[in-house]
Formats: C-alpha cells, sequence, structure tokens
C-alpha cells in the first residue's frame, strides 16, 4: 500500500483503505478497483490523495493506531454535535465511549508512530481534523505517561477543541478571501464559543472546557483569548495546540495548500519555545514520522522510493524500497548507502 496525490490517481487502481466522509459514513471500501466516475468524485470532494494498493507495495503495511472503523464512528459522532444538540445526554455518553476506545487503542499500540497521511475531504476539514486531533493529543498524552483519567481529559478536550466553529457560518470559514475584521474576530472567538456551549449543555471535568478556551494560548504569550504563556496554559491545551497545528499544516485549508510531513515537523522545531512548550515538542518528534510509511520520496541519486519502515532515533533515515528495480534500502543500517539522503517527499 502507498500513498497517492489525487493529480496521479487514476482508472483501474485499487484503495488500500476505506474512505470516509466527514459525516462519517463509509464512501468507498477497501479494495474497491476505481472506475472514472469515482476517481473525478474523490477529486470533486477534495482529497488531496488516497492509499492504494499495487504490486510494488504489496508488502508495506502501515501502522495505524486506531481502526478505519473507530475513526467512522468518531467522525458521525462529531459531525452530529457540532451541528445538533437536541439529546446532550445521550451526545455525552456516546462521546464518552468514543474517547475510552480511542486511549485503549493507543495505549495498545503505544509504541506505533503516527504515520497515516491522512484522507480527508475539504469541505468535512473540521470534523475529520477534530478526529485526527484527538488521536495525536491522546498518542503524546500517553508519551507523557498520563493516566487513564488524564488521557480521557485531555482526548475528550481535543475531540471537543473546535467546537465553537459550530456558530461562525460555513462560508467565512471556508473563504477564499481575505476576511473582513468582523469576520476575523468571530473567527478568534472560537475558542471562547465553545467554552462557553460546553459549559452551558454539558457536564465534563473543568479541565475539559479551559483547554477548550486555551487551545490558541502560545508558549511565549502570543496566544489568545488570555495571553497566557508556559506553565500557565494547561498542559492538556499545551499538547492540543501542537496536535491542531501539525494536522492544520498537513491539510488542504482555504488560505493554504497541506505541506508535508517534514515540512510540518520543521516548522514545529522551528518554533519551539514561542508556539510551542519545547519539552513537548521533544515528545512529538519521537511519535510523529517524518516521511510516512507508505510514503513517496525523491532520493539523491535521482530515484524514487517508498517508505517501508520508520526509526524513532533515526527519522532521516528509513528503510526504504527504491524505484523502479525494487531495491530494500536500509538509510539506517546499509554501510554503502550512506551517500544516499532523502532530498524530501514526493507530491
Amino acid at each position: 500500500m502507498r500513498y497517492m496525490p489525487m493529480t496521479r490517481v487514476g482508472k483501474g487502481m485499487m484503495l488500500g483503505q476505506d474512505i470516509y466522509d466527514g459525516k462519517g459514513e463509509l464512501l468507498f471500501p477497501k479494495h474497491l478497483q476505481l472506475d472514472n466516475g469515482q476517481v473525478q468524485e474523490l477529486l470533486s470532494l477534495g482529497f488531496p490523495g488516497i492509499y492504494i494498493e499495487d504490486e510494488f507495495t504489496e508488502d508495506v503495511r502501515i501502522p495505524q493506531v486506531i481502526r478505519p472503523e473507530l475513526r467512522g464512528k468518531a467522525l458521525k459522532m462529531v459531525h452530529g454535535l457540532f451541528l445538533d444538540n437536541k439529546n446532550i445526554p445521550m451526545e455525552q455518553h456516546n462521546l464518552q465511549e468514543i474517547v475510552l476506545d480511542v486511549i485503549d487503542a493507543v495505549m495498545e499500540n503505544k509504541e506505533v508512530m503516527y504515520n497515516m497521511l491522512d484522507i480527508k475531504t475539504y469541505s468535512d476539514y473540521t470534523y475529520f481534523h477534530s478526529v485526527n486531533v484527538a488521536v495525536l493529543s491522546a498518542m503524546l498524552g500517553a508519551a507523557c505517561n498520563m493516566n487513564r483519567e488524564e488521557l480521557a481529559i485531555l482526548t475528550t478536550s481535543a475531540l471537543l477543541h473546535d467546537v465553537g466553529k459550530r456558530f461562525v457560518d460555513a462560508d467565512v470559514l471556508n473563504a477564499r478571501r481575505p476576511l473582513t475584521e468582523e469576520e476575523r474576530i468571530l473567527v478568534v472567538q472560537h475558542p471562547k464559543l465553545g467554552y462557553e456551549f460546553l459549559r452551558d449543555n454539558f457536564n465534563f471535568e473543568p479541565e475539559v472546557y479551559e483547554s477548550v478556551l486555551e487551545h490558541h494560548e502560545w508558549y511565549n504569550g502570543g496566544g489568545y483569548p488570555m495571553r497566557k504563556s508556559g506553565p500557565e496554559i494547561p498542559i492538556y491545551a499545551r499538547i492540543i495546540k501542537l496536535a491542531d497545528t501539525y494536522d492544520a499544516l498537513t491539510s488542504r485549508l482555504p488560505y493554504h495548500e497541506p505541506i508535508s510531513p517534514s515540512e510540518a515537523v520543521e516548522y514545529v522545531m522551528a518554533n519551539a519555545g514561542a508556539e510551542f512548550d519545547p519539552e513537548l515538542v521533544d515528545v512529538f518528534l519521537n511519535k510523529i514520522s517524518v516521511y510516512p510509511v507508505g510514503s513517496e520520496v525523491s532520493l539523491s541519486d535521482g530515484r524514487t522510493a517508498v517508505v517501508l519502515e520508520n526509526y524513532r532515533e533515526f527519522m532521516l533515515r528509513p528503510k526504504i524500497k527504491a524505484a523502479p528495480d525494487g531495491e530494500i534500502i536500509d538509510l539506517k543500517s546499509d554501510r554503502e548507502a550512506r551517500n544516499i539522503t532523502i532530498l524530501g517527499s514526493v507530491v
């Protein structure tokens, strides 16, 4: 299985994983052989790329932290919560069940790195984003040795961190034009709007409301809405800030195209101590694959290759399968490959 940008996806290619929409509904099943109409539908929905199965990468297996079915269930819950709140007790019960399932999955796969290049639609970004931030936050919390109760607070806060956007018009959130000052102020208010909505309607721990309110605070005090800094910001909000930024950078948004995981990691490293808690950045760097398994990279010898395996202490030297001959090269251990470097991701 390998990741394929939609610009290179064509008729006859076989899906490598189930594809869900933002409502948590299955759009296309794994192993489906795509026809032209399905390729065009994926393009129109705004998917930047998909995972495909082919002969060259039939031996590539991508470790996943949570099952696709759990991801779909979480998407459905988030979608309903963002659009409707007629049955608050049931919504809270469903959310707490999903949070515990995510925590169980993370703890069972504690050594798995964040490897996936996410598959999400442009128009349903907020729902995919909420689930991604929850999973990555839970992974970072587990790596910080949080207990189950702390992980539940963190994962709940992360799933709900953008719920205030339900009060902002989609036309504003998805605007491809510069926002007016009034619109910009409304968008910046979404943490406060989410905090007030949750506080007035749900029965969560106080740390959940606090973390939703403060997930845009910067470690150096340059964030909003309270301009807190350093340890004044709850640890949960500091983790969510990091996961939120990483997922946003690697996503297609109205105001930018996605950047590669390696570029996003560089951004995080460059802003340690400014936007982000530097100690959490160190934890983050041990959980994120710079070149995710299944992604295609360009090599200094002119070839391209697909990443097969990553090494936690040697993120820039993974095991790869070079094209066109399928040579397996372990950049970490192979002495003859010491002069080969990865130049970047192929998109």
